[in-house]
């Protein structure tokens, strides 16, 4: 009698005569289809987003050069102004002009 429980132990099937992948718990086919879209529209959506975020930080830094740009740019102007009044020449008049030699 024990012989006979050890053979059927040994002898019994590791499987199931049929496949595993025929029940009905495995996920549908036409699921698919959507969770291919779904995920690379989101892929679509973080990198639109990682685009614009990086648009946003040039754009800040662009903004930021600009001011920096009009500030160097009046205080050049303020020094040559400075310089042209310290030396006795004025905007409008500029230095005297040398006659212009005439060719016959």
């Amino acid at each position: 009698m024990l012989k006979n429980n050890l053979n059927k132990k040994i002898n019994k099937p590791v499987r199931r005569p049929y496949s595993y992948r025929t029940n009905n718990k495995n996920m549908n086919k036409d699921l698919i289809l959507p969770l291919v879209g779904g995920l690379l529209l989101g892929a679509m959506i973080m990198i639109l987003w990682q685009f614009n975020a990086r648009l946003n930080n040039v754009r800040a830094a662009l903004v930021q050069l600009n001011e920096i740009t009009t500030q160097n740019t009046n205080t050049v102007n303020g020094v040559v102004n400075f310089i042209n009044q310290a030396s006795g020449q004025n905007a409008e008049g500029g230095a005297p002009a040398v006659a212009p030699a005439v060719t016959q």
